[in-house]
């Protein structure tokens, strides 16, 4: 776990949720799959040729200099808007089938809304994100939920962030963004005035509440990790 910027102690946590408050590598490979197959199949091109234009697409940016970008954005670069990205999310992707309880992270997000509001940041639909939330046994602990379907931008796009903080009410300097990827769940949020978290995974986020009690001296009444 990394401070990329955190020079204050914020009054909300901004999560990200793939790969951030869960780690399964077979469900983050399926999420991309089903979605390029899903292409393929509405344009006529195949699975392989639709993972063929993506590589391109990526090929592209990568030699252009630009930084990474989300699915969504490479679909709409093919033809396929956003509300389309997010109905064929809400139709392929059921957390339920590859998430489950996580008693760890219950306890470490109950530690930290002690101190901290706690919102979650998802490139995936708004129902999805829910889910997700609810598979993991920690949707009660988050406040708001921003998904793909509330600004038709996905991360590294900073509208998400700004939306969680106009439903925070809470001025973007006041907020920290925690996730596992620094290009697309950090810069933007930073762009903004946020404090930002890189982690490695949901290990991280399992130490999260040690680690901003001792940045900011606040003692725990317990610990998230017996």
């Amino acid at each position: 776990m990394r401070a990329l910027a955190l020079e204050r102690e914020p009054s909300a946590l901004i999560f990200d949720l793939d790969s951030t408050l869960y780690t399964n590598k077979e469900y983050a490979a399926f999420q991309e799959e089903v979605l390029v197959e899903r292409l393929g199949r509405e344009l006529g091109l195949g699975p392989g040729g639709a993972e063929a234009r993506i590589a391109s697409l990526r090929a592209q940016r990568a030699a252009a200099g630009q930084g990474r970008t989300s699915l969504g954005t490479l679909f709409a670069a093919l033809g396929v808007d956003i509300a389309t990205s997010v109905r064929w999310r809400e139709e392929c992707i059921d957390p339920g089938r590859w998430l489950s309880r996580d008693e760890r992270l219950d306890r470490a997000l109950s530690l930290l809304e002690r101190e901290f509001r706690l919102a979650l940041v998802t490139n995936n639909p708004r129902l999805v994100g829910r889910k997700s939330l609810q598979a993991l046994g920690v949707d009660v602990r988050f406040e708001i939920i921003v998904g793909l379907d509330d600004t038709m931008s996905s991360k590294p796009s900073p509208r998400p962030f700004e939306e969680a903080a106009r439903r925070l009410e809470l001025q973007p300097a006041l907020c920290a963004s925690i996730g596992d990827r620094a290009d697309v769940d950090l810069a933007p949020a930073m762009s903004l005035g946020m404090g930002a978290l890189l982690v490695d995974g949901v290990e991280d986020v399992y130490a999260l509440p040690s680690f901003l009690a001792g940045r900011f001296g606040k003692p725990l009444a317990e610990t998230a990790n017996p």
